[in-house]
């Protein structure tokens, strides 16, 4: 089977101290540019070895929750310790420290930035797969009901028009004396002005200005979003009614706040040595494409939700390694040199030589984010509908999941998952309309019929935007459509240059694209004007629908039926093609507790996870690491 993977140019030196010693302190001062070299590391031969039998634990204290239903829920908890290091690795690399300069760059997310910048709300952990069990660890779509204060301490919605946000007293900034940046801030109380600043930062023109543009007034957003008159720890957001719902999303954990004082002075957060917070750790060094430390914050203010009395985070030093090589990466994971991996999706053919090498390792599968090949609904021949059924008829989905994917993929992923969590919102394909089943069944002849109906009976030639990590997928659906007249020609950009142009939408004909199942409700890569809507879709009943869900947003039951109930049209009129999704698999030490998958500590911010995980130093010494 064939994976998933962003692939770039890891250092020759970091390869080499990985496998001798990941865990190392840095030594380094300075950023470092290294220099690049291509590396090819061959698969390790897979040698199962003994299981370390599992330790008696003896620290077990009784928790109790309930859940929303009013279900009490009685677990035995493993009491945490304080100590150590985790080193997790992704093959991602930073692009600047700005939380509203990421978003614009990487499709929504300050994953680095998350254990040093906090966002108004977090998922409650009690409601996860360690608490209560109503979420699990894959699922990043945000459900109101299953988030918790962070920086905000509780929030209303006094009338359709206004958000208020009650900010938390007591949390203060990050110190660190050997930080200008830090010493500026001076340790201060973290007040509702700040949250203003950076939200005001945000719809300015940051991500979230296109993401929900519903702010009572959008050009002038300081008139929207201010500290309230009355209330000092007050933060009024005023919203055009419709859009409350997308305002209060990505208010709540899509705006890491980042300090007034270090921005105004140096103009925004690029320079990571800039980096202020009021999170449970400090960015102490980066290396750039190879690493980055934090430490802990001393005098963080949050404390773990299963252990009252415990101030988090446990654990000292918190280690990211920058490893773009996939073998290098499950190398390191194999011999215990990190813990887990972050913004990486292991497939079969990867996961399953790691669970039979090392069958102590904890590990859970999920659906994966679908590859999806988006058409110009604003351009010929896409502007026809037989021409975008006859495309997608023409590919032999199951083949694909059988032959490519060795069976571990599944169709029908976008815009609703099959995870849990969407059971009453999910359409199996087998309950859809035939005029859906048939687009993923293979019709190669009714394709060519509708193409002949639509005045191309003999093809057309046609060009798609891509990454060098879509060729191989890209190439089979190539073939598919050859055997219907259609050329379609690779466009293979560089990372860089291709998000450029896919974020301006000027390619010419289609583009190739990971599209998210996890935030359905957001209508991402559906609604009129959204950056993301890569099929320049703008359809009036569609939009009458987003609307309607836009309006019950905070009714999470009446939302849902929405949704489900505009799927089928969605999927009918074949405006982008999903193709067959990889089941992902995450993976993780026996040693590293507390720890349930990468959203386990936000929406969609996959190193929140930190705050909460602490080492098991007897086990991990017992196994011998």
């Amino acid at each position: 089977m064939k994976r998933k993977v962003i692939w770039l140019v890891v250092s020759g030196w970091m390869v080499a101290a990985l496998l001798l010693s990941a865990c190392a302190p840095a030594v380094v001062e300075e950023e470092k540019v290294v220099p690049k070299e291509e590396v090819v590391t061959p698969r390790e031969e897979v040698v199962p070895k003994e299981v370390v039998a599992p330790k008696e634990v003896t620290n077990l204290v009784k928790w109790t929750g309930t859940k929303l239903d009013g279900t009490v829920v009685e677990k035995m908890l493993e009491k945490p310790k304080y100590g150590g290091t985790v080193t997790y690795t992704s093959n991602l690399q930073p692009v600047g420290f700005d939380a509203i300069a990421i978003p614009g760059i990487s499709g929504g997310t300050h994953w680095h930035v998350d254990p040093i910048n906090e966002d108004l709300l977090i998922r409650d952990l009690t409601r996860g797969q360690g608490g209560t069990g109503e979420w699990n660890g894959f699922q990043s779509f945000l459900i109101p009901a299953h988030e918790t204060g962070l920086l905000a301490e509780n929030w209303e919605r006094p009338d359709d028009s206004t958000i208020i946000w009650h900010i938390r007293q007591g949390v203060h900034w990050g110190l660190d004396p050997t930080s200008e940046a830090s010493r500026l801030m001076g340790g201060r109380e973290l007040t509702a002005a700040d949250v203003v600043f950076q939200l005001i930062r945000d719809y300015g023109g940051g991500y979230i200005k296109t993401r929900a543009p519903y702010l009572r007034d959008m050009k002038n957003p300081a008139n929207s979003i201010y500290v309230s008159p009355t209330d000092k720890w007050a933060v009024v957001i005023k919203v055009q009614p419709e859009g409350a719902g997308l305002v209060w999303e990505t208010s709540a954990e899509k705006s890491a706040v980042q300090p007034r004082e270090v921005v105004e002075k140096y103009g925004d957060m690029t320079n990571w040595r800039n980096v202020v917070g009021t999170g449970p750790f400090m960015l102490k060094e980066y290396i750039s494409a190879s690493s980055l430390t934090y430490v802990r914050n001393p005098n963080y203010w949050m404390k773990d939700p299963f252990f009252p009395d415990n101030q988090l985070p446990y654990i000292d030093t918190l280690k990211l390694l920058i490893i773009p090589d996939l073998s290098t990466m499950t190398a390191a994971l194999r011999t215990g040199k990190v813990d887990t991996l972050v913004g990486v999706d292991l497939g079969e053919e990867d996961t399953q030589p790691l669970i039979k090498s090392n069958p102590e390792m904890k590990w859970q599968t999920s659906v994966g984010t679908a590859p999806v090949i988006y058409m110009r609904n604003d351009t010929r021949p896409f502007d026809d509908l037989r021409v975008r059924r006859a495309l997608f008829m023409a590919i032999n989905f199951r083949d694909m999941v059988d032959q490519y994917y060795g069976g571990a993929a599944d169709l029908n992923v976008y815009p609703i998952s099959p995870a849990p969590g969407w059971e009453d919102t999910y359409v199996p394909l087998e309950q859809m309309p035939e005029s859906v089943r048939e687009l993923y069944e293979y019709h190669p002849d009714k394709a060519k019929q509708l193409l002949a109906e639509a005045g191309y009976p003999q093809g057309f030639k046609t060009e798609i935007l891509a990454r060098a990590i879509d060729v191989d997928v890209l190439s089979i659906i190539k073939d598919y459509w050859a055997k219907i007249g259609v050329d379609l020609k690779l466009d293979v950009r560089e990372t860089t240059v291709y998000t450029s142009v896919r974020n301006r939408q000027t390619y010419t004909q289609m583009v190739m694209y990971q599209a998210g199942s996890g935030v359905p409700f957001a209508f991402n890569y559906e609604r009129a004007g959204q950056r993301f809507n890569n099929s320049i879709i703008n359809d009036p009943r569609l939009e009458a629908a987003i609307k309607e869900m836009d309006a019950a947003y905070f009714d999470e039951p009446k939302k849902r039926q929405i949704m489900k109930d505009i799927v089928p049209y969605r999927k009918e009129q074949a405006w982008l093609i999903d193709l067959p999704t990889a089941r992902e698999y995450y993976i993780w030490q026996p040693w590293l507790k507390n720890y349930f998958g990468p959203a386990g500590g936000g929406y969609s911010n996959s190193l929140s996870s930190p705050r909460y995980v602490w080492i098991d130093q007897e086990l991990k010494k017992a196994m011998g690491r």
